[in-house]
């Protein structure tokens, strides 16, 4: 574990989320250590300043670079500021005025940076009811086939479509996979700009995405997976155990019980749940999250599953992680329980990715 907030654990687990994006884009160490050493313990509003401070240098300077005619630095750059932007309101409030500003400044640099890029990354739309939820399509680097596979991939309570690229998208789609990354309710822009909260019955906008990837020309129907991020781990098998056109489940932290394994297990996300909730106090949340669980609805889920969780995470507990992979029907289940010296053991394993995207992504593409 790299010690840059030593003392802070909050502060040093998104840190090292930060970080461990930086080898797909998402951040540079050094710009982040030189940042950290700038804020003052404890301080909130001095998070909050010096990582929007380095947001906008890295931006000023990749705005430069786009006037100079360097696409590919300015691209590089803009995709950086986009994370720092992100990083930087990590722990506003969702009532603070900044969250959205932050959200709309860095949205539009991740925008512009797709327009720079050599892979095809188109913006979309998908339509659930009366809902539109925003986001990417991320064309395969090399398609395994024509049509090929196509993955639905889903963040969790503070997590971006943006950042998603980082997070995994990039590497799915270099793996010869479609990938879809979407705002769904509770999340991003949807939570942001169009106040759509999150609700129980995930399977909803899961089919409505799944509905979409069957419409693209690029993507075989009858080969389509879903990857649930963090919280997403709750999502992503509700999709599962009600669609049966998801033919392979990745959980990248897996949870039964939202209000168990999350909301009571770590205390400082509660604010942030409450927020995607729609609700205003621990009460009406609590109330909210009894129907967040996946009794009598894991055993419905029947194709393969692949899990991995570390066995220290602080955010979700492994313990929701083992149940649902017990009472997951399928014959093809995998659960990868991250624990010892050589890292994964902590959230989303952030310090070990070098080992667990391609042990959940490889699976993927085999099974799809």
């Amino acid at each position: 574990m790299l010690n840059i907030f030593p003392g802070d654990p909050d502060w040093e687990i998104q840190t090292q989320r930060l970080i461990a994006e930086a080898a797909y884009g998402g951040a540079d160490i050094f710009e982040c250590d030189r940042a950290a050493k700038q804020i003052v313990p404890g301080d909130f509003e001095s998070w909050h300043h010096q990582w929007h401070k380095l947001g906008l240098q890295v931006e000023k300077s990749g705005r430069k670079a786009l006037q100079d005619g360097d696409k590919v630095t300015a691209r590089q750059r803009l995709f950086r500021a986009t994370n720092y932007y992100r990083h930087a309101d990590f722990f506003l409030p969702g009532t603070d005025a900044r969250k959205l500003e932050n959200f709309v400044r860095l949205s539009k640099c991740f925008k512009e940076a797709i327009k720079l890029h050599s892979r095809k990354i188109e913006q979309v739309q998908v339509r659930c009811g009366k809902e539109v939820y925003d986001g990417y399509f991320c064309h395969p680097v090399e398609p395994v086939s024509s049509p090929g596979p196509g993955v639905l991939l889903l963040g969790g309570a503070d997590s971006l479509a943006e950042e998603l690229y980082f997070f995994g998208g990039s590497e799915i789609a270099e793996r010869g996979m479609a990938t879809l990354i979407l705002d769904t309710p509770g999340r991003g822009s949807s939570l942001r700009l169009k106040k759509i909260y999150t609700r129980p019955d995930y399977e909803v906008p899961i089919k409505a995405a799944i509905d979409y990837m069957s419409g693209r020309p690029e993507i075989d129907p009858d080969r389509i997976g879903c990857v649930g991020v963090s919280m997403a781990g709750f999502y992503a098998p509700r999709g599962a155990a009600f669609e049966s056109r998801i033919k392979a489940l990745v959980l990248w932290c897996a949870c039964y019980d939202i209000l168990r394994d999350i909301y009571e297990w770590y205390p400082p996300i509660q604010s942030q749940i409450r927020w995607i909730l729609g609700v205003k106090d621990d009460a009406e949340a609590r109330k909210r999250l009894l129907d967040f669980n996946l009794s009598g609805i894991a055993k419905k889920i029947t194709c393969p599953t692949m899990i991995s969780h570390g066995v220290d995470d602080m955010v979700m507990s492994v313990e929701g992680a083992r149940q649902l992979y017990d009472e997951i029907s399928s014959s093809d289940k995998t659960l990868k329980l991250w624990e010892g010296d050589h890292g994964g053991a902590i959230h989303c394993n952030y310090d070990s990715w070098n080992s667990s995207i391609p042990l959940m992504f490889d699976w993927l593409l085999k099974h799809l």
